[in-house]
């Protein structure tokens, strides 16, 4: 099939699918690939343990390796989310995959210290565009009436990837393994998107034509901090980076809260208890997409899924009075709310697709995210250690509480951005 205007998906940004057919089979393929860079990501983290054991590094030098991604990957998040928005997604996503592939290489080969410190710094920085590619593709790509579905769908991705990379622990021999599987499958992912995009580029149609036909809707040459300003974008992302930071503290330190906390919790329980919380994550997000079509505003919704999670934090300052089974089981409500608003924030940054800024909305958000993992993995730690438990368990409801006072600032101002072009 040959067309007037010929498409180069690697070139060309401001293009789109109206095929059903392909735009799924797109999609599922990014699907895959989201989930193979999530379990890639989570290869290092899941060999902390025998590292240490082995001796090839010690506790502060794991520690450091992990810092040192996040301290590269959060500002460098926000450069992607521009990126994508000005260059070819797909050619960013490529990018990232051979970079990635690169680091895993390095590290499978050499565990020098300062090899593995440079190589993980270096998977940090070159991942700058992989997310924000990834929303941008979904978000602006897609067949246009499958968006909002596909939204829902991506979510369960990482999940994903995290399952596997624990299925892929469990049954390899070495933990260095973990880094060779990791850079075949994201080779693999590679050759895959290349043929990919051969496959595509006769099903791409420009943009103008969607703008055309719905011109009071689309707006592109607003300036970003306008569209942002009017959404409240930024009361938005604060909002999120402490939601966050509650949601990765909770998945971060329940299992050595519990072990220190009950005599009959062996930290064997570490495992089983990843599984419950992937589990009730999961429940989350269906539980969310049953009714994220019936939301009217995804800020208003966010408020009420924060106000539910505090009864629920505040159960768990009893710990160590209330029995184990009753802290689980709060804890996995908890779980449950928080991927349910992840979800929904999801929705919320749909909204900024037809200002041209959707990657550049999701990139800045997944930098606050990143930012609020090095707040729970750095400060929260110290926390406990200094004040004890209890006053880290406090400390979570009242974060969530200025969150909401954030949230709730914008609630009028974003029903009125859905509504109303700027």
């Amino acid at each position: 099939m040959i067309r007037e205007n010929d498409i180069n998906i690697e070139r060309d940004v401001n293009i789109h699918l109206e095929n059903r057919k392909v735009s799924r089979k797109f999609f599922w393929f990014i699907w895959v690939v989201f989930a193979v860079v999530s379990m890639t990501k989570n290869c290092y983290n899941g060999s902390l343990a025998s590292i240490v054991s082995e001796g090839v590094l010690t506790k502060s030098q794991t520690g450091t390796i992990t810092a040192i991604f996040y301290l590269v990957y959060t500002p460098f998040q926000i450069l992607g989310g521009i990126l994508s928005d000005k260059y070819s997604p797909e050619r960013m996503i490529k990018i990232g995959l051979i970079g990635a592939v690169i680091a895993n290489t390095t590290i499978f080969f050499n565990q020098n210290y300062y090899i593995m410190l440079g190589a993980w710094a270096f998977n940090g920085i070159i991942q700058f565009g992989i997310w924000p590619s990834v929303f941008k593709i979904f978000s602006s790509q897609l067949v246009r009436s499958e968006r909002s579905q596909m939204s829902f769908y991506i979510s369960f991705s990482a999940t994903a990837g995290v399952l596997i990379s624990y299925i892929i622990a469990a049954m390899i021999p070495d933990w260095r393994y973990n880094f060779a599987v990791s850079a075949v499958f994201l080779l693999a992912c590679v050759v895959g998107l290349h043929i990919f995009e051969k496959y595509l580029n006769p099903y791409m149609k420009w943009d103008a034509k969607e703008i055309k036909d719905d011109s009071s809707k689309k707006k592109t040459d607003v300036s970003v901090m306008k569209v942002f300003v009017a959404s409240g974008f930024f009361f938005m992302l604060f909002g999120m980076i402490l939601s966050v930071t509650v949601s990765q503290t909770r998945a971060t330190l329940t299992s050595v809260m519990l072990v220190e906390n009950y005599d009959t919790v062996a930290p064997s329980l570490g495992n089983i208890l990843t599984a419950v919380m992937i589990l009730a994550g999961l429940a989350g997000n269906l539980i969310a997409g049953k009714f994220m079509k019936k939301v009217k505003n995804e800020v208003g919704f966010i408020v009420i899924i924060a106000i539910a999670k505090i009864p629920f934090l505040l159960a768990c300052t009893m710990v160590g009075t209330f029995p184990v089974s009753i802290m689980i089981t709060m804890l996995s409500v908890v779980a449950c709310l928080e991927s349910a608003s992840d979800l929904t924030k999801t929705y919320y940054t749909m909204h900024f697709t037809k200002y041209g800024l959707s990657g550049t909305a999701a990139g800045i958000l997944n930098a606050g995210s990143a930012f609020s993992y090095m707040v729970a993995a750095y400060v929260m730690p110290r926390i406990v250690e200094e004040f004890g438990w209890h006053s880290l368990l406090v400390l979570l409801p009242i974060l969530i509480g200025i969150a909401i006072l954030s949230f709730c600032i914008i609630i009028k101002c974003f029903g009125k951005f859905k509504k109303s072009a700027i």
